[in-house]
Formats: C-alpha cells, structure tokens, sequence
C-alpha cells in the first residue's frame, strides 16, 4: 500500500470515522484500529483537544507530530512523557516536561 497524504488528526476523530464505517467494510488493520481507539481514547471532546493543541504549541521543540501522540496518551507522569519522546531527536528540559504535565493533569480523561 502507498501512502498519498499523511494527515494527523485527534484520536477520538479517527475513532468516530472508523465507528461510523460499516464494520464488514473495514481492512483488519481498520478494525485493529478501531478496537485500540476504542479501548484508549483519552479525551472525547475535539473542543477540549483544540484547546490542548493550542496549549501544547506554546512549548518550544514541539511540533505536530509530537503534540499529537501526546494528545493521544495524555500523560499523568513524566516517564510517561520521557517514553513518548525516548525514540525522537529532540530532548525536552524539566520546564517543559512539566509544562506538558501541567497541560494534561488540567483535563478529565475518559478512562
């Protein structure tokens, strides 16, 4: 399979597209998908992860690739955020490690 566009978007959107998909329509990678999204959504609402977003681009060295995955685990702890970021290139001081852990724990999350 080639891949044409590559477009991030909030898990809880993919979940909904997925969800609204016949299910006998679905690739099994669509329905692998489907399961774990459904399992580990975080946050349900696309206006609370718009406000995250736009908190989250505040801090320096983030760019979307990682604002996303961090909207995907949306970490109470900071190894939770070291993992996130243990296979990229950048390195994130404590200031912003806490910022992001700041950002986080100042929402409700759904699980």
């Amino acid at each position: 399979m080639e891949i044409k566009e590559e477009e991030h978007v909030y898990p809880v959107e993919a979940l909904n597209a997925l969800q609204e998909r016949d299910e006998e329509e679905l690739t099994h990678e669509q329905k692998i998908a489907l399961e774990n999204l459904s399992r580990h959504v975080k946050v349900d609402d696309v206006d609370t992860l718009e406000e995250l977003y736009d908190e989250f681009t505040e801090i320096d060295d983030l760019k979307d690739k990682h604002i996303f995955k961090l909207l995907e685990v949306v970490p109470q702890h900071e190894s939770t955020v070291r993992s996130v970021f243990s296979k990229e290139r950048i390195k994130l001081d404590d200031s912003q490690i806490e910022d992001i852990l700041e950002i986080c724990q100042s929402i409700e999350t759904v699980n």
